[in-house]
């Protein structure tokens, strides 16, 4: 029997969002010959991870579309997934040098040069193994951008946006934001207001999801449909 692979994250009130979103289910499945993809939402939109997994049956492995440790996300899922033994969670999708190689790929795309500061920042980090992960992000992008990068969080733990950006002005160049989001929304929008010289779109942007993204997905999937794997939380 194949395995059914849930695509879950956090939905959004944006339509681009929302747009970008359900075109990376759709390159998904296009990519996952023989397995059936459905996606499934924590919250904002519908249908429910909860819903999805209670009208399902057979192996089913959750990818969480989550950049970093979210606590609240991640007790969900994991109750969710204790309630029915063929189902897993995946590990998810970041920090990981993909999203480092397309965090770089947004910053030439939005002009950014050398001797610009460069800041990352992400909507939310909830507790110290969402902070770990956001510094983990940003230290795969500085290696990938091949500069200094500095963080900053909007909400949560971790330094503060407006800190960091009085940091990163204090050098007197040009400061831009790599905007560590999935796909708009309320997060990235916060984001894009922070007043910067410069802010990039989200990893999902307009148009075809980045295939990086699409083969991330498919290879957290394949994690767990590994013979002889041992689970682990996200």
């Amino acid at each position: 029997m194949s395995t059914r692979i849930i695509v879950c994250g956090h939905g959004t009130t944006s339509h681009l969002g929302r747009s970008a979103l359900a075109s990376l289910v759709n390159a998904i499945r296009r990519h996952a010959p023989g397995c059936e993809v459905v996606d499934a939402f924590v919250d904002v939109q519908q249908p429910s991870l909860a819903d999805v997994v209670a009208e399902t049956s057979g192996p089913r492995v959750i990818v969480p579309l989550l950049l970093n440790h979210d606590c609240a996300t991640a007790r969900l899922m994991n109750e969710v997934a204790a309630d029915d033994p063929l189902v897993r969670v995946a590990p998810a999708m970041g920090p990981d040098w993909v999203l480092a190689e397309i965090g770089v790929r947004r910053l030439i795309e939005a002009g950014a040069k050398p001797s610009d500061t460069i800041v990352m920042v992400a909507p939310q980090a909830d507790g110290s193994k969402a902070l770990a992960d956001v510094s983990k992000a940003a230290r795969l992008l500085s290696a990938v951008w091949g500069g200094p990068v500095h963080v900053g969080v909007v909400d949560g733990v971790g330094t503060p946006v407006e800190d960091a950006l009085d940091v990163a002005r204090a050098h007197s160049h040009r400061v831009v934001v790599s905007m560590y989001a999935l796909a708009s929304g309320e997060g990235a929008s916060a984001i894009g207001r922070l007043g910067a010289d410069v802010v990039t779109a989200p990893l999902l942007g307009a148009g075809a999801p980045d295939p990086r993204l699409v083969s991330l997905a498919l290879e957290r999937a394949r994690v767990l449909q590994a013979p002889g794997h041992v689970d682990s939380a996200i």
